[in-house]
């Protein structure tokens, strides 16, 4: 089950600031896309940031 990790510090905004592998980056925020999943399209993922940044903006901060 192959993953593909994305990840990046805070206040790191810029393209070259962005960390691609297939391991966990260790970064602090990090984003997880499953490549075994064959029907997955650009689309869905960024519609899902989507969804994510309207749930992230609704909840209380600290997340626990």
């Amino acid at each position: 089950m192959a993953k593909q990790y994305i990840g990046l510090n805070r206040g790191n905004q810029l393209d070259g600031a962005i960390t691609e592998d297939s391991s966990t980056t260790s970064k602090s925020i990090e984003l997880v896309i499953d490549l075994a999943d064959t029907a997955l399209t650009k689309n869905d993922v960024l519609m899902a940031l989507e969804a994510l940044e309207a749930y992230l903006i609704k909840r209380n901060w600290p997340l626990a």
